[in-house]
Order: structure tokens, then C-alpha cells, then sequence
């Protein structure tokens, strides 16, 4: 029977800001296997949040094998109308949770841009769950410590297409917009020609 993953998101700090215009409307997500978008949880949105967001939130991850899964993978994204921009990513080596005491580690964890520059953090209690083990909803209160984490390259990789996809859902709009106000431009540019008396 598999163990599960609980993991609790408390807070992130100093994230990039990778909105134009306003502040940052934050989100986080985790999943033990980025390539199946179905596996991740995530919180709720922070509208307005900025650069510094509290969720508090607990997910829990099922189907958790210490001998399959070596990392936690940790994404902060933006909340936006097309697609959504990585704010901030990183690949957790759960090595440390395995040999915290009770496997349960509280700590503050390196976030990295897409571009991979360190930028920002995340704190996050992660225990282990044995078969049958009720999950907890209690914040972990044992001294938070500096977690390490790192960039996985099929992480980064996926994180640059997610950024990738936002810029052009971005371009597409901006394109738009253009168009619609170039048209009434147009219009408007039309109707006061036509208003103007015969010479």
C-alpha cells in the first residue's frame, strides 16, 4: 500500500513580480509528477498579493513511493486571464523529509525564475503519510529550518514552456486589442470624413 504525501504551504517571500501592470495574484501548486497535470494540488489565488502571499493551506499527495518519487515539485504561478505565468519553481529533494525525525520537515525553500535565477521563497511542511495514516490539518510547529532544493532540467524545461505559452497568450491579446482599437480608429477616421461638407 502506497504512503501519502501531505504537504502544508504556508507562505511565500520576495517573489518576482512578473506583472505589468498591478501586483502579483499568486497561486501555488504541487505534485510528485509535473508531467501529469491531473496530479497536481493547488491553493486558492491571492488577488493583489504582491511579492510576499500567506495560504496556509494543506494538500495531500496520494499515492507516494519514497523508491519512485525522490522530489516534490513546488510551482508559483500568476493568475492571469489567458494562460498563467510562472512566477517561481523548484524541485525539493525529499531525502530530507525521509530523515527528519517523525518525517516531517518544516523549512524555507529557494524558488527560481524561468529564467534560473534563485528569486524568492517558499515555506512548506511536508510529512510523510504511512498506509492508513489520518492527515493532519495542524500547521507543523517545530523550528522552521533552510530546506534545500534545486532545478530538475524536465522541470525547468516544462516551467520555460509554461512561460513561453503566457507570453505569446499575452502577445495574442495585446495583438488584439491593437486591432480593435486600429479599427475604430478607422471607423471613427471614416465616419469624420464622410461628416465633412462638399467643397
Amino acid at each position: 500500500m502506497s504512503q501519502s504525501l501531505q504537504v502544508t504551504i504556508h507562505q511565500a517571500s520576495q517573489l518576482d513580480d512578473v506583472e505589468a501592470f498591478g501586483k502579483n495574484d499568486p497561486y501555488a501548486r504541487v505534485t510528485l509528477d509535473f508531467e501529469r497535470k491531473e496530479l497536481y494540488q493547488k491553493t486558492a489565488t491571492k488577488k493583489n498579493a504582491g511579492n510576499d502571499v500567506e495560504w496556509n493551506q494543506t494538500v495531500v499527495l496520494s499515492d507516494y513511493e519514497p523508491s519512485q518519487h525522490h522530489y516534490l515539485y513546488v510551482e508559483v504561478l500568476d493568475d492571469e486571464t489567458g494562460a498563467d505565468a510562472p512566477i517561481g519553481f523548484a524541485a525539493i529533494p525529499l531525502s530530507q523529509v525521509r530523515s527528519a525525525p517523525n518525517e516531517t520537515l518544516r523549512a524555507k525553500y529557494d524558488l527560481y525564475t524561468p529564467s534560473g535565477k534563485e528569486k524568492g521563497t517558499i515555506t512548506l511542511t511536508i510529512q510523510a503519510l504511512q498506509p492508513g495514516e489520518q492527515a493532519s490539518h495542524s500547521t507543523h510547529s517545530g523550528p522552521e529550518v533552510k530546506g534545500q532544493s534545486q532545478i530538475v532540467t524536465e522541470h525547468h524545461d516544462k516551467v520555460k514552456s509554461q512561460r513561453n505559452k503566457e507570453r505569446a497568450t499575452d502577445a495574442a491579446v495585446a495583438a488584439g486589442a491593437a486591432g480593435v482599437l486600429g479599427l475604430a480608429g478607422a471607423l471613427l477616421g471614416g465616419l469624420g470624413g464622410n461628416a465633412a461638407p462638399p467643397s
